[in-house]
Order: structure tokens, then sequence, then C-alpha cells
């Protein structure tokens, strides 16, 4: 059995194995996809130390870039209301 989260119907949804459609080994995670009991579409739903870690890496990646580009924004609108 599985513990699944929606993302159409945002519910939690307890699977049977009889569900699981295909398991895709990848490099960094594995890949299975599960037919859902609450909307009955097949999500794919990744798990593993390494997607984690990847998936990490760029959540850490994209904030470091969002607080560079707002701190450059900040100079630019420092600089513009100093008058010269």
């Amino acid at each position: 059995m599985l513990l699944i989260t929606c993302p159409v119907t945002r519910t939690d949804e307890l699977v049977a194995d009889r569900r699981i459609r295909s398991v895709t080994n990848h490099p960094t995670h594995l890949a299975l996809h599960v037919e859902c009991p609450a909307c009955g579409a097949v999500h794919v739903y990744r798990t593993g130390r390494r997607w984690d870690t990847a998936r990490t890496r760029t959540r850490i990646a994209d904030r470091a870039a969002a607080q560079s580009s707002a701190d450059a924004a900040a100079a630019r609108a420092a600089r513009v209301a100093v008058p010269a």
C-alpha cells in the first residue's frame, strides 16, 4: 500500500500495490506511475535520496539567485533615489 497525495484533488489517498502501472529506474531516482483512485489519472511520484538532494540543491540555487537579483534591484533603486 502507498499513501499518495493527488495533485488534482489535493487529498491523501491510500493506494493498493496493484494500482502501480510502472516503475522506471533513473540515475537519481525511481519514478512510480500510479493510477489515482481519487481522479482516475496516472500520476508520477519520484523517490530517492539523490532526487531529494538534487531538488534541495536546485531550491538553494534559486533562492540565492532571487536574493542577488533583489539586492541588485535595491541597489539600482538607491542609485536612482540619490540626487547627483
